[in-house]
């Protein structure tokens, strides 16, 4: 039974530092309604009661604020240091966004989305959308865009670790961009499946 019935949902998704951010903003540009999880975690953290204080009696104040705010960078440290940790705030976090996202897309007038999910695949999630793209880059791609954003060596491995691998990622996906070179060789791309999928649609 589908999800959206008589929507185009498309869920686009890649490694971390593959290029996702981008490539949704470009989807916006080819007027695409696109809604970007990472988007709505932020936003949690900066309004959710419940998530701020659970994971204050989980962590400490001390370990996930910065100057009375939210530090997320000490989160982040936190979470892929520790797997088990990870998944504590992944199985509170993700229930949570999967209902905004999905709330957003039944409720709106409009049909053409694009669904920025990191972890469409590890959550299971193929489900949801008439068609999946991944962002492929290479790990070594990965690691360098990781190290130049202030991440050590080995802090990137571990971030890179926690995801299934990008060319996995891209056998299951059924559109795949490629995530390197200039910004008007990604718009090339989009603009080509998007005008692809709006022919499939019709």
């Amino acid at each position: 039974m589908a999800h959206f019935p008589n929507k185009l949902v498309v869920g686009l998704t890649g490694c971390i530092a593959s290029g996702k951010t981008s490539a949704l903003k470009l989807f916006a540009e080819n007027h695409w309604n696109t809604i970007s999880t990472d988007q709505i975690v932020n936003r949690l953290w900066a309004e959710n009661d419940r998530l701020i204080s659970s994971a204050q009696d989980r962590w400490g104040k001390d370990e996930i604020f910065s100057l009375g705010r939210i530090d997320k960078s000490k989160i982040a440290r936190i979470i892929f240091r520790n797997p088990d940790e990870r998944i504590w705030l992944e199985e509170f976090l993700h229930p949570i966004v999967r209902e905004k996202w999905v709330s957003q897309i039944r409720q709106s007038d409009t049909n053409f989305f694009v669904v920025e999910l990191p972890l469409l695949f590890e959550k299971n999630l193929n489900s949801y959308f008439n068609h999946i793209i991944s962002v492929f880059v290479t790990e070594k791609v990965q690691l360098t865009r990781l190290i130049h954003r202030g991440l050590t060596e080995k802090e990137a491995k571990a971030r890179i670790k926690c995801q299934i691998p990008s060319g996995e990622k891209a056998n299951r996906a059924d559109t795949v961009l490629l995530g390197v070179g200039s910004k008007s060789f990604l718009s090339n791309q989009i603009v080509e499946v998007s005008q692809n999928l709006s022919k499939s649609f019709e």
